[in-house]
């Protein structure tokens, strides 16, 4: 039988949320509001021009290096954070606030792919930077929480897996930025001390361990407004990872779901993601996922 929403929200061990840009378009008309139309803003500054068929032919990672390049070589400026700069009057609403008091509630970790800080704005929680490896390419043990916390798996925090507005040189935008953080994960998983070489020993005590790659890997994991799209190459990879993971450890293995509007029939990610473990649940409308009766339980 198939697993609902609700169910997996109302069950004994809350999922750790995984949440893209879809929870910010939900009850959003505007049409800034994707990152999509953010990036082309961009282009037409910079006087890059691409008819729409040109644009097929890339991922957006592609885009954000191709209009990288198009800039003069003396251009100083930073794109990435003109990027987040588009972003500074995105406003939260109601079901910001209603999914991370639910993840307050239960203890749940949050892992974001946003940049904006509209989930902690949404529930007053404060940033916390911890003071190990800390850096601002990749503050990956940095998170939003409303107290400090202990145990990465079991407690709620957000965390931003792809960089956040706060140090616009962790933001992950262009295929080179994805790169950079698969290296800096590889290091981290299969490293000296990395998770691989620990999960058969010590899998509390490797080098991702608070870091937002902890509950990525050891908790259940619910995938909401995030596209899943041939692009999102860093996050497929680790997923990849994480099937593997539970292959050669399948003590440690852990559910996933990718909640989506749309018709099984339809859905072309489905093989993909079915093998690597992914369970997916379709809904008939956005109003069934950010709007369940059951974030409020």
């Amino acid at each position: 039988m198939v697993a609902s929403l609700a169910s997996i929200l109302g069950g004994p061990q809350p999922p750790a949320l995984l949440l893209g840009n879809g929870i910010n378009r939900h009850r959003n008309n505007d049409e800034n509001s994707s990152w999509e139309r953010l990036l082309q803003i961009l282009a037409e500054r910079h006087g890059l021009q691409l008819t729409q068929d040109q644009l097929k032919e890339m991922s957006n990672t592609e885009f954000f290096d191709i209009l990288d390049l198009a800039r003069p070589f003396d251009d100083r400026s930073n794109l990435q954070r003109d990027f987040c700069d588009l972003m500074k009057s995105w406003q939260h609403n109601d079901h910001h606030g209603t999914l991370m008091s639910w993840a307050a509630r239960r203890s749940a970790p949050v892992i974001t792919v946003n940049f904006d800080e509209m989930l902690s704005q949404a529930i007053g929680a404060a940033f916390i930077r911890t003071k190990s490896g800390f850096t601002d390419f990749y503050p990956w043990s940095s998170y939003f929480s409303t107290d400090s916390i202990g145990d990465a798996r079991s407690s709620f925090a957000i965390w931003h897996a792809h960089g956040m507005a706060k140090y616009p040189r962790s933001i992950r935008l262009g295929l080179t930025h994805y790169m950079g953080s698969v290296e800096r994960a590889r290091r981290l998983i299969y490293g000296t001390g990395g998770l691989r070489s620990k999960a058969v020993t010590k899998p509390e005590d490797w080098k991702g361990a608070g870091t937002w790659l902890e509950p990525f890997f050891f908790c259940p994991i619910v995938v909401i407004g995030f596209a899943f799209g041939k692009d999102e190459n860093f996050l497929r990879w680790l997923f990849l990872e994480r099937a593997r993971l539970h292959r050669i450890k399948p003590d440690m293995k852990t559910d996933a779901w990718f909640v989506v509007k749309g018709a099984a029939d339809d859905d072309h990610r489905r093989p993909f993601l079915e093998r690597i473990g992914i369970k997916m649940i379709f809904v008939e409308s956005y109003e069934e996922i950010y709007e369940n009766p059951a974030w409020k339980r």
